[in-house]
């Protein structure tokens, strides 16, 4: 016998699960977590291709389509290194560059990444060794203004902290230096923080800070466009953002030992070192796995959430952290979409590879789709170092912020008093900088010191950082509850009168230079006024895509660049011809006036 129609569908509509009703396994969680964090991701490495196969099953078996993107990339593998200081035994004494495990954790002393910096350059130098600080570009004004010439051809010892580690190395090679030294103080993230590994969360006095040097983002031989196959490419003399020494990360116990009694003050330690680093230049490629879940009649504006694949070795915070909440929400979508649930937008699941190199995956990725992404993304969501504590923080464009702080209300979590726009450092960069896409990121954070270390592994996040993944679970629920929120065609997405109100907020502190003028300010706030005035009159359809209007024809955003860890407003505003240009994007922005 047949069920009346409306029986029918009243069974059909009570077997369809919301997505935000499905809660996160904590055993699943768990589950991910140790199957990625099985072999060292670091990006081109064969051992790498378990993560990557896992990530694309998992996906599959969620009922996503899944592809397989391929980049081939300039990833130059180290293949030797050494470091070494003249004793006062007058003899050369090799100095161990090594991290330190520990049995508690196997994993911690097995397939370690060699110590290095990812782009830095080949070669040898020699020299008095100087401590410059945090490496800013003031500290080493400060030291050319007490020491003249003297320290030309040195190497400079360097500090974490203040700067991203690639402006450190090219303030070094700027000011005259051979090669440079960088390490991670115990104040920072060491025993002056708190218990060291392994009977603590923080980086014990032989743990080292691996990291990009690079200053730039995506593949350095193809700035601008992706780096298929047979993509031209530049050399490596002609890439901009390269740096022209060669750099090494060291332990702050080897930093100590170079500092003597000199003490943290800017200057001559009387250390004298020698280092060199080879490497393969080989291209290298790189894999970025793309799933799918079509929209029920909006498939044209794609909702897209990712987490950067790669580490420094196991990566268990950074960013093993992100890609288990990724899965974990992404199968939560699919059985949900099993179940009857249907997005109305298109939902993007992205893992990102070779972010720690410069944002490599994902800004080859928007380079390739940037016509597509343009048309057709609506958000994108970031998730990188995304349970690492109890502590909540997110930042996002303007056009997000009612969704943020909506999900934020529904899950129970404080939202953040500031919203800002993300920085640099992770994969939304090339997302808003590229294709001009409203983006988010946010996390549940807090204290450790194993960044970019071999002792990144679960044995911190299961005993120190989030016992049971709870955080894990949290920073899940959050992730769907914003997929879900957004995948409604109806939940607008106009970040047009924030983004003007920052940009007036923001203009005041740009400095006047020679192509920038107190005339030029003047009028670009008149034409923000306008703006701000029409378009508190009546929203505008697709406010999600104000930010185009500030994408060139290539390159980058003319409203928000960053550099760095940072970021900047206004960047063409420094250079000739940069205010006339804004000015006349705002004033095409005026629409105009009605007639009666």
């Amino acid at each position: 016998m047949l069920l009346p129609l409306t029986l029918l569908l009243t069974f059909l509509a009570g077997a369809q699960q919301s997505p935000t009703s499905i809660a996160p396994s904590p055993t699943r969680l768990s589950a991910t977590l140790n199957a990625l964090c099985e072999y060292p991701r670091f990006a081109g490495d064969p051992r790498a291709q378990h993560a990557t196969d896992y990530v694309a099953s998992e996906l599959e078996k969620a009922g996503w389509q899944v592809e397989r993107k391929y980049y081939w990339c300039y990833l130059p593998r180290q293949t030797f290194q050494s470091l070494s200081v003249y004793t006062t035994q007058n003899k050369w004494h090799e100095i161990d560059l090594a991290e330190q495990g520990f049995s508690e954790d196997p994993r911690t002393l097995s397939a370690h990444i060699p110590p290095m910096h990812g782009l830095t350059a080949a070669g040898k130098a020699s020299g008095s060794v100087w401590y410059v600080g945090y490496g800013t570009r003031d500290e080493f004004v400060q030291l050319q203004n007490r020491f003249g010439d003297e320290f030309k051809g040195g190497i400079a010892l360097m500090r974490y902290g203040a700067n991203y580690r690639g402006l450190k190395i090219a303030n070094a090679e700027e000011f005259g230096f051979s090669g440079a030294l960088l390490y991670t103080d115990a104040e920072d993230d060491g025993i002056g923080r708190g218990a060291v590994l392994p009977d603590g969360p923080f980086r014990p006095s032989s743990g080292i800070q691996r990291g990009s040097v690079f200053n730039g983002h995506g593949d350095a031989l193809t700035p601008g466009w992706a780096a298929t196959k047979d993509a031209p490419r530049l050399s490596a003399d002609e890439a901009p953002g390269l740096v022209k020494i060669p750099s090494l990360p060291i332990s702050s116990f080897n930093a100590y030992s170079l500092l003597g009694g000199h003490g943290k003050v800017v200057g001559n330690t009387k250390a004298q070192v020698k280092l060199e680093i080879r490497q393969d230049t080989s291209l290298q490629k790189i894999c970025n796995v793309i799933a799918t879940l079509n929209g029920s009649d909006h498939d044209d504006q794609w909702i897209i959430l990712g987490a950067h694949r790669d580490a420094w070795g196991r990566g268990a915070t950074d960013n093993g952290t992100g890609s288990t909440v990724l899965l974990e929400s992404a199968r939560i979508l699919g059985e949900a979409y099993r179940s009857g649930w249907r997005p109305q937008r298109r939902l993007v699941v992205a893992s990102w590879d070779a972010e720690e190199w410069g944002l490599v995956g994902s800004t080859e990725w928007v380079e390739e789709n940037r016509d597509a992404l343009i048309e057709h993304a609506v958000a994108y969501i970031n998730l990188d170092v995304a349970a690492t504590g109890p502590n909540f923080s997110a930042s996002c464009t303007p056009g997000l912020r009612a969704t943020l702080t909506a999900s934020t209300i529904a899950n129970d979590i404080t939202t953040p008093k500031k919203l800002g726009v993300p920085g640099g450092g992770s994969d939304h960069v090339p997302f808003i900088e590229i294709a001009g896409v409203e983006s988010m990121a946010f996390g549940f954070h807090g204290g450790s010191g194993v960044y970019h270390s071999a002792l990144d592994t679960p044995y911190l996040i299961e005993k120190f950082l989030d016992p049971g993944y709870v955080h894990h679970a949290r920073a899940s629920q959050m992730a769907v509850d914003v997929a879900t929120r957004l995948s409604l065609s109806s939940t607008y997405v106009d970040g047009k009168q924030s983004w003007l109100q920052q940009m007036q907020k923001a203009l005041q502190d740009v400095a006047v230079n020679e192509h920038f003028t107190d005339e030029h300010r003047q009028a670009i706030n008149v034409l923000l006024s306008k703006l701000l005035a029409q378009n508190s009159e009546q929203a505008q359809a697709n406010g999600h895509t104000f930010h185009h209007k500030f994408l060139p024809a290539r390159g980058r955003s003319l409203l928000w660049n960053s550099a760095g860890y940072s970021a900047i407003w206004f960047p063409r505003l420094a250079h000739k011809g940069g205010a006339e240009q804004l000015i006349a994007i705002l004033k095409s922005c005026i629409r105009p006036a009605r007639t009666q």
